[in-house]
């Protein structure tokens, strides 16, 4: 059961108010339950509502950083910050958008594989750099992010990065697990 294995017991859906269950409801029906962190999300009503408008926000409606590229830094991100949760949702959206696992799979070693192409090889590079609070983005990273991308999808691609830490941060703090949506 899942909260035998996560910090804290999750909500459950008929504890949630009335729009709250709305949104799992919607969730069951596209992935068969409840996304695990929306469970613990409903502690904090407005965090819940917040949460999905900004997951909304810059994945949904994010149109500058390509769907593909978003499940790779997200999942990036989401390794660094050990989200078991975020890494396997993020393989199994990337997937859906035609990723090959061989990719997904070497996603620890795109400054070296051929897999990557040099656009995503320095949009990986600059999610580590954010991520990794012990380095900074220097201005030579800067640089070679704007010889591939615009002004706008570097804003987007930061705000997907930003969002994407606090997220994988809080789940991984209450140790949500992964549901199992790759390789199923």
């Amino acid at each position: 059961m899942l909260d035998k294995r996560t910090r804290l017991a999750p909500m459950t859906v008929e504890r949630c108010a009335a729009d709250l269950r709305a949104v799992l409801d919607e969730q069951c029906t596209a992935y068969g339950a409840p996304l695990f962190p929306y469970l613990f999300y409903a502690r904090h009503p407005p965090y819940f509502r917040a949460a999905h408008a900004m997951w909304a926000a810059l994945q949904e409606q994010a149109t500058r950083v390509p769907g593909a590229l978003r499940a790779l830094v997200n999942r990036r991100v989401a390794w660094w910050n050990r989200c078991e949760y975020c890494q396997d949702a993020h393989a199994a959206k990337g997937s859906r958008l035609g990723l090959p696992a061989e990719k997904i799979e070497a996603l620890g070693e795109y400054a070296g594989s051929t897999l990557f192409t040099e656009a995503e090889k320095v949009a990986l590079e600059y999610a580590d750099a954010v991520t990794d609070t012990s380095r900074d983005v220097d201005d030579a990273l800067f640089r070679r992010l704007q010889q591939h991308y615009d002004d706008d999808t570097i804003a987007e691609l930061t705000m997907i990065i930003a969002w994407q830490n606090a997220s994988s941060r809080l789940n991984h703090a209450f140790r949500i697990p992964s549901q199992g949506f790759w390789k199923r």
